[in-house]
């Protein structure tokens, strides 16, 4: 147990060095620009910024990959809820929802939509963090056959 605190505490220490912390900033400026335009969302936009982030170090290439994960999953909520219509599967049920909603009270549903965003990612890396040395064993026992199946699991989840 001691050692995940001291994982923890070193994984904090190396997000707040100057690198790396300025490329998180990128990665948002990034994620900013790129989530107000409407058909290009965050699977698309990660995967075109593959090839800069290539000869980076992990620590560094993690941090501006999530960077833009977080801002564009905010921009393309309050896209979707100023515009009323989805652009990826997960957000169809908040398109519905926001079609029922009066105009006049879009700051209302953009605001809720944020906060139900914020709380639903909070809720999911605890639960993350929480499972990482119970699932850890598990993890390390795969080997080739279970490695396949889990890249054929993840790509009838990515291809329509």
């Amino acid at each position: 147990m001691i050692e995940l605190f001291n994982s923890f505490a070193s994984g904090l220490f190396q997000i707040f060095t100057w690198s790396t912390f300025s490329l998180m900033l990128v990665g948002i400026a990034i994620g900013f620009i790129v989530g107000i335009l409407p058909g290009l969302g965050g699977p698309a936009t990660i995967a075109l910024m593959l090839p800069f982030i290539v000869k980076m170090s992990p620590v560094e290439a993690f941090a501006i990959l999530l960077g833009m994960a977080s801002v564009l999953a905010l921009q393309e909520t309050l896209r979707q809820c100023s515009l009323a219509c989805p652009e990826n599967p997960p957000q169809q049920p908040l398109s519905s929802t926001a079609m029922q909603w009066p105009r006049r009270r879009s700051r209302t549903r953009t605001g809720s939509s944020a906060d139900e965003l914020a709380r639903g990612r909070h809720f999911g890396a605890l639960v993350l963090a929480l499972s990482v040395p119970v699932i850890r064993p598990l993890v390390l026992t795969f080997g080739s056959p279970e490695l396949f199946m889990l890249a054929i699991l993840g790509l009838t989840f990515v291809v329509p």
